[in-house]
C-alpha cells in the first residue's frame, strides 16, 4: 500500500487556506543543473506540471504518476498520466485516466494493477468523485471499475491482507465529512459497505498493522457549528468482523493533514499536520497551527508515544520509508506574505533512537508533491506547489548514501546526479 495522506487541493481552497495573488497558478520556470560535461542544461522534469497528483512504484520498477492539478484553477485538473523509467531516466506519457482527478488515492493491488479512488474533478464545492478506476501496467491503460457509495476526497485507501482495499472517511462535497467506509473487491470490481467510523474523519491517516487490522488516526471534521475541528482520537478496523473499534489511548496531539508510515518493527510513525489547539499562557486558542511534533503508535501496548521533534513544522508533507528502515519527511505548507507556498525543509526519522535528523533542503520548494521509493534506494520527489504558489514539473532525488537531494540533467542517459545550480 502506497498512500499519500494529504488533503485535496480543492479542500484547501474550500477552507480558504490558499489565496493566490494575481492571476493563475502556473508552472515554475525551468530548473538548470550542471551536466557531467560541465554544461548548464535544463534539469529532468515530468512531461507536465502537477500538484496533488498520485504516484506509485510498479512491480517492474517504473513509477506511475497520474492526475493532479496543473494550475490550481477551475479547469486545471488533469486526466493525463506518465511513467518514470529509472533505467532510462526518462518520463513518458501513458494512457489517460477515464476522468480528471486530483487528490485521489492510489493503491497497488495484489495482482500488480493499480486502484485509483475518488478525489476531485475540479476546484470547488461538490466536485468530489465517487468513481474509481484501474491502471493495468501490461497495457498502459486505465479503465473504469465499480463506483463507491459516496464521493470522497481526503479519504484513505488501505490494502488488506486478503487483497481487498478498505476506503474510509473523507469529504463528499469539500465541506462536510463522512464516517462511512467500504471495501473494494478486485475480483468483482465492486465496492461493498462495511462498518462505520466512530467519528467522521477527513485528512486522517491509515496504516495496516501486523495483526491485519487497520489503524485510523487523527484527521478532522468540517461542517460543524463551531467551524472545523481536528481530532486526537484513533480507531482500528478489523476485516474479520467489518467493524471499527475505538482506541482507548488518545494521540499526543490532535492532527489533521499529517503523514504516517508503518515502521519495520510494526509500530506506526505519525508526523506533522496541523493542530486546532494552540496554548497561549493558560488559554487554549483554536488557530490550526502547523506541527513540528511526531508520535508513534505501539500496537502491542495500544498507546501513542511522542518522539523527538522535527526541525520544522510539516503540514501536508510526504513520509517515505527508506530501505534502511529510516523515514524521509519532505516538504509541506508554509505562508509567504498573503499566499501559501511549498517549503524546502526535509528530515529523516531514525526508529532506533526515535529522533529526527535534518538532511538539508530540497532544490525546489514543494507542497502536495509525490515521493516514491525506487528500486535503487533513492526517492523520487516530483511536482507540487513551489515558490510563489506555482505548480512545478521539476523532479529531484533523495540519496540516502549522500544524505542530500540531487537533480539530474534532462536526457542524461543515466548519468550520475548533480546538485542544482
Amino acid at each position: 500500500m502506497n498512500r499519500r495522506y494529504i488533503v485535496a487541493l480543492s479542500f484547501l481552497l474550500a477552507f480558504g487556506l490558499i489565496a493566490c495573488a494575481g492571476g493563475g497558478v502556473t508552472e515554475t520556470p525551468p530548473v538548470f543543473v550542471t551536466s557531467p560535461q560541465g554544461n548548464r542544461v535544463e534539469a529532468l522534469a515530468m512531461t507536465t506540471p502537477r500538484a496533488n497528483a498520485a504516484a506509485i512504484r510498479l512491480r517492474d520498477g517504473r513509477v506511475l504518476i497520474c492526475g493532479g492539478t496543473a494550475t490550481g484553477q477551475i479547469g486545471g485538473v488533469l486526466s493525463s498520466a506518465e511513467l518514470y523509467d529509472p533505467v532510462a531516466r526518462t518520463f513518458t506519457p501513458t494512457g489517460s485516466m477515464t476522468v480528471p482527478r486530483t487528490g485521489q488515492t492510489i493503491t497497488m493491488l495484489s495482482d500488480g494493477r493499480v486502484l485509483l479512488t475518488g478525489g476531485d474533478k475540479n476546484a470547488g464545492y461538490r466536485s468530489q468523485l465517487a468513481s474509481a478506476e484501474i491502471y493495468d501496467p501490461s497495457t498502459g491503460t486505465f479503465s473504469a471499475t465499480g463506483s463507491m457509495s459516496t464521493p470522497r476526497e481526503g479519504h484513505t485507501a488501505t490494502l488488506l491482507r486478503d487483497g481487498q482495499v478498505l476506503v474510509a472517511g473523507g469529504s463528499p462535497n469539500g465541506i462536510q465529512t463522512t464516517g462511512s467506509a467500504e471495501v473494494y473487491d478486485p475480483a468483482s470490481g465492486t465496492f461493498n459497505r462495511t462498518g462505520h467510523l466512530h467519528q467522521p474523519r477527513v485528512a486522517h491517516v491509515a496504516a495496516l498493522l501486523g495483526t491485519g487490522q487497520v489503524l485510523i488516526a487523527g484527521g478532522g471534521r468540517g461542517g460543524m457549528p463551531g467551524g472545523y475541528i481536528s481530532y486526537d482520537t484513533a480507531e482500528t478496523y478489523d476485516p474479520a468482523t467489518g467493524r471499527f473499534t475505538t482506541v482507548f489511548a488518545h494521540m499526543k496531539s490532535d492532527r489533521v493533514g499529517a503523514a504516517a508510515v508503518r515502521l519495520n518493527d510494526g509500530r506506526v510513525l505519525i508526523v506533522g499536520g496541523k493542530s486546532g489547539k494552540v496554548i497561549v499562557g493558560m488559554r487554549t486558542l483554536a488557530s490550526m497551527a502547523p506541527l513540528n511534533t511526531a508520535e508513534i503508535y505501539d500496537p502491542e501496548l495500544g498507546t501513542f508515544i511522542r518522539t523527538g521533534d522535527m526541525s520544522a513544522p510539516h503540514y501536508l508533507a510526504t513520509a517515505t520509508t527508506l530501505d534502511n528502515g529510516n523515514v524521509l519527511v519532505v516538504g509541506g505548507w508554509t505562508i509567504r506574505g498573503p499566499i501559501v507556498v511549498g517549503m524546502r525543509d526535509a528530515e529523516v526519522f531514525m526508529p532506533e533512537t526515535n529522533v529526527f535528523s535534518h538532511v538539508g533542503q530540497t532544490n525546489v520548494a514543494r507542497l502536495t508533491n509525490t515521493a516514491t521509493l525506487l528500486n535503487d534506494g533513492e526517492v523520487l520527489i516530483a511536482g507540487g506547489l513551489a515558490d510563489k504558489a506555482l505548480v512545478t514539473a521539476s523532479v529531484e532525488f533523495y540519496s540516502p548514501r549522500q544524505h542530500r537531494f540531487l537533480m539530474i540533467p534532462e536526457s542524461s542517459g543515466g548519468a550520475s546526479s548533480t546538485l542544482a545550480q
